[in-house]
């Protein structure tokens, strides 16, 4: 197995190079007008005067004073600029670039609006250079400080089972060599800075961005994003999209335009479908679909109606086949929201271990509902423990909410 590195993408630079010197002083010579011997003593080679030396003591002085003073300001308007454009200059620093007001409540990261120029984006140049199996996609838009244990899961189960393929994690807080640890190891691991505008370039998803300054105002904002940002990333690209509160449990080379069932009538067919995982080829006409209804549907209000309800909605315009591939809730969702927290406890062992047992043979990932699970700690021998410490590449490594 070969994991060839592409050269320089986990430390590149968006500042250019810039020239400059101080410019040659020039001397005058005599302008006319100013009588025989007053204004050119050199011409007649006359001895200059004390009153004469001083002048020239201090026009030296004010010249050399105002050539620093100069190069001070030139030295200060190049720090503003990159201070102000962080989250570009971050790519070499490795800082975090999240604009944070003075109350403390996080707005939202001007990445979000960057444009990028067609054939410049760092994934591109990391596929071109990486001999990837298959691409994975997760975005984080909350602060690195909540990107704990449980959440490196995420990423551990899908490199246990996908050892070369491309992992691209979009977020504006995560630092861009925040897995270096992965990327030593020789994984294909990246954090990508969100360039929303240059993801929808040419998708119906470009119509809603037109409208961004309003939404931004929204409650469910990031939510909303990250919705976009996964719809635009499999149209362009191709491969899987991954919530961050899910745990890989076997191989998903086979999954083929594939979505899961959420919740299933008696009869198990799919009533609720979920989008925390997509598995979607490049160009695919069921994304395409989904983002025309986020983009002519949207509501500002409503957190279900541009996510699970979407694509619900866009699946039942669609035939199972080529282009739709529905999944039983065992898939990606064998435990319900409604019921997992049970599974965070030693409570009723005989039901955990029938389902942790049908988990490993049917179940491709378990989603575990971070919403309603954020604080609670799974007990030792409880279905959730055995997931976060069954399909792990640092399994003896433990947390708090792990």
């Amino acid at each position: 197995r070969s994991r060839g590195r592409p050269g320089g993408l986990m430390a590149s630079s968006n500042g250019g190079s810039s020239s400059g010197g101080m410019q040659e002083m020039k001397k005058r010579g005599g302008g006319g007008g100013g009588g025989p011997r007053g204004m050119s003593l050199h011409d007649v080679g006359a001895p200059l005067t004390e009153d004469d030396a001083t002048m020239r003591r201090v026009t030296v002085l004010g010249l050399v004073v105002g050539g620093a003073t100069f190069l001070l300001l030139v030295v200060f308007a190049i720090l503003s600029a990159r201070i102000l454009n962080l989250d570009q200059t971050v790519v070499a620093s490795g800082g975090v670039p999240t604009v944070v007001s003075f109350s403390g409540a996080a707005k939202v990261p001007s990445s979000y609006s960057s444009a990028v120029p067609s054939g410049e984006s760092r994934v591109e140049k990391f596929f071109a250079k990486s001999n990837c199996s298959l691409n994975f996609f997760l975005a984080w838009t909350t602060s690195a400080s909540k990107f704990s244990l449980r959440y490196r899961r995420t990423i551990e189960s899908t490199l246990k089972f996908h050892p070369d393929a491309c992992l691209i994690i979009y977020s504006p807080t995560l630092k861009l060599d925040y897995f270096q640890r992965f990327w030593d190891l020789g994984y294909n691991i990246i954090v990508e800075r969100p360039d929303v505008p240059y993801l929808i370039r040419g998708t119906p998803a470009e119509a809603w961005y037109a409208g961004i300054e309003k939404w931004k105002e929204g409650q469910y904002f990031f939510s909303h994003i990250t919705e976009i940002i996964r719809l635009a990333t499999l149209w362009k690209y191709g491969g899987v999209y991954l919530d961050t509160d899910v745990v890989v449990m076997q191989e998903l080379y086979n999954l083929t335009n594939a979505v899961g069932t959420e919740l299933a009538d008696e009869r198990g067919e799919a009533k609720v479908l979920n989008g925390a995982v997509l598995a979607f080829q490049k160009g695919s006409k069921f994304i395409h679909e989904a983002m025309v209804e986020f983009n002519t549907t949207y509501r500002i209000d409503s957190w279900g109606w541009n996510g699970p309800q979407l694509v619900t909605r866009v699946a039942s315009r669609f035939p199972q086949g080529e282009d739709l591939q529905i999944l039983p809730t065992i898939g990606f969702y064998p435990i319900h929201w409604a019921k997992v927290r049970k599974y965070f406890t030693d409570e009723d062992p005989t039901d955990q271990h029938a389902v942790w047992e049908r988990m490993k043979r049917e179940t491709y990932l378990f989603h575990y509902w971070n919403k309603i699970t954020v604080k609670l700690i799974p007990t030792p021998g409880s279905l959730m423990y055995k997931v976060l410490n069954n399909y792990c590449l640092f399994c003896d490594e433990t947390g708090p909410d792990g």
